[in-house]
């Protein structure tokens, strides 16, 4: 098969020639995402990465896979495939470790279009550009590759990624009334594993992947520089648990049962502000992967 490399930096983006320009868009984002990581966050970028423009779960997987893992992936092919073609459809990007190497992978504009948007329509202010789409799911992945040597849990990992693309995109990527959810969702209890959340639906699936984005932002507005403290060095998740408790005054103990009508009193109070500015960014043009719903 013959493919197409886009270079930028230490980073490339893999692509079939008709990808060539949504590579071209992957490519301009990775910069700008992240000097925004090293900016917000303290991030640096990640030691060995490279980027797919991905057309199928299983070429993917495959392609990105260094040869030892390929042949790992194949011996072990059922323990790992039905998770993978469970995700497809709704997922608009991946996240693959192999050791310290990653591979992300975004599905093209044609793909996002004819994705299962099941998930997607509770979380995501609708984006009809495409080649904003892109630049959203470039970033959103390269913040999970950025902080991978951190092995943070699935509801930071994902709320630090959506926070992050508002800065980048520098306007309010996910749904307001997604704090909803937040409130009519029972029963209360703590997040997820990644694994967990590849067998949930709809709303719940939609939850799970918008409270951490939502405790993300109240830590900004009420604690700043905790996130970036934390994501210092590697801690815990236990760890992590008891200093976001400490900082928004919950007992540890009882933060998974009333956080989320925290986070609703706040924002019904305050109001969702607009995103932090992007400190200058243009808004222009094996672990398994995680639910990275389609917009």
């Amino acid at each position: 098969m013959t493919t197409v490399r886009v270079s930028v930096g230490r980073l490339s983006v893999e692509c079939e020639p008709e990808d060539e320009a949504t590579a071209h868009v992957m490519a301009e984002a990775c910069n700008e995402a992240l000097r925004l990581a090293k900016a917000s966050w303290g991030l640096g970028p990640p030691a060995d990465c490279r980027l797919y423009v991905m057309t199928s779960w299983r070429g993917f997987i495959f392609q990105s896979a260094p040869w030892p893992w390929r042949v790992m992936l194949a011996l072990n092919y059922p323990l790992w495939s039905g998770r993978a073609r469970r995700t497809w459809p709704y997922s608009a990007g991946w996240t693959q470790h192999y050791g310290r190497q990653i591979a992300i992978g975004i599905k093209p504009p044609l793909l996002l279009e004819t994705s299962d948007k099941s998930v997607g329509v509770h979380m995501f202010v609708e984006e009809k550009d495409p080649v904003a789409k892109i630049r959203h799911l470039t970033c959103h992945e390269l913040i999970h590759a950025a902080s991978a040597h951190l092995h943070l849990p699935a509801w930071l990992n994902e709320g630090l990624a959506a926070a992050s693309v508002d800065r980048f995109m520098g306007k309010p990527t996910i749904r307001e009334d997604s704090l909803g959810l937040l409130q009519r969702t029972q029963p209360k209890s703590a997040p997820p594993s990644y694994r967990a959340m590849s067998r949930l639906q709809g709303e719940t699936l939609a939850y799970h992947a918008v409270r951490g984005y939502w405790i993300v932002r109240l830590l900004e507005e009420t604690c700043p520089g905790v996130l970036r403290e934390l994501l210092s060095v590697r801690r815990t998740a236990k760890e992590i648990e008891r200093r976001v408790a400490d900082g928004l005054l919950i007992p540890p103990e009882r933060l998974w049962t009333e956080i989320d009508q925290v986070l609703v009193d706040y924002f019904n109070r305050h109001g969702p502000s607009a995103p932090q500015a992007n400190n200058g960014l243009g808004a222009s043009a094996l672990r398994h992967p995680g639910p990275h719903a389609s917009r």
